[in-house]
């Protein structure tokens, strides 16, 4: 029902970290040019970190798979 006191994997709070950081990004494109870009570039890093651990992931469910 709710996942209120379930623990989060690391994967599921880079994604909301990454979705909080492009909103706001976007949100401030229109005010300062300079914070978007700042933050727009961490939530790059954080995009580039989550497809890292899910290639990890897909990697080593297929290992198992031999």
């Amino acid at each position: 029902m709710f996942r209120l006191f379930e623990p989060r994997s690391t994967l599921e709070r880079l994604q909301e970290k990454y979705c909080f950081l492009m909103r706001r990004s976007y949100e401030l494109a229109v005010i300062d040019k300079l914070r978007s870009d700042m933050l727009n570039e961490k939530a790059c890093k954080i995009l580039q970190e989550i497809r890292r651990m899910e290639k990890g992931q897909v990697e080593s469910t297929s290992d198992r798979s031999r």
